[in-house]
């Protein structure tokens, strides 16, 4: 009987000793998740971290060349513009300038609606004179300016001397506003 006892009561112990195992066991898997979904998570976040960088590194990029592009257009529309017939001296010298009067009658009202076509893109064209000093003709306007590019150029215009015409020539900035 004693053994029987004995018996009962390690069968009941090695079944507390049971239920208690599993229970551990139970609460260390759940820590070794905790510990992998912590460790997803801060590989998740390091991943968005990197995206972030690598968006902001490229369009900082994809600026910078919409910026150059703009910047070559413009230095190719001021060579252009200086060339047009509407406002280029008759000169032939072969030097590119800009016929004062011509540039004067451009900047009318009257001849603003078809120079819309020829400065599409440009909310502003100016002539500002540096030599000799005088107002600004303002070519063609459109819009407020936020940006502008500049060239220098030869604003001449004809004067009578003597019996004949001569041209007379002044230093002059063409600049385009965007």
């Amino acid at each position: 009987m004693v053994n029987e006892l004995e018996l009962r009561r390690k069968a009941k112990e090695s079944a507390l000793h049971l239920k208690k195992k599993p229970f551990l066991s139970s609460r260390k898997a759940q820590i070794k998740i905790q510990e992998m979904a912590f460790v997803m998570l801060a590989i998740v976040l390091l991943a968005v971290i990197a995206l972030i960088f690598f968006m902001r590194v490229s369009s900082e990029k994809i600026k910078s060349e919409g910026e150059f592009a703009k910047q070559q257009t413009a230095i190719s529309l001021l060579d252009k513009i200086a060339s047009l017939t509407e406002l280029s001296c008759a000169q032939g010298t072969g030097t590119i300038c800009i016929d004062e009067k011509k540039a004067e009658i451009v900047s009318s009202d009257d001849y603003q609606a078809r120079m819309k076509n020829i400065f599409q893109g440009i909310n502003e064209t100016r002539i500002r004179r540096i030599y000799p000093s005088g107002d600004d003709i303002v070519v063609y306007k459109a819009g407020k300016v936020s940006q502008s590019y500049s060239t220098f150029i030869s604003l001449c215009k004809q004067e009578k001397v003597g019996y004949s015409m001569e041209w007379k020539c002044g230093i002059a900035l063409l600049e385009l506003g965007y």
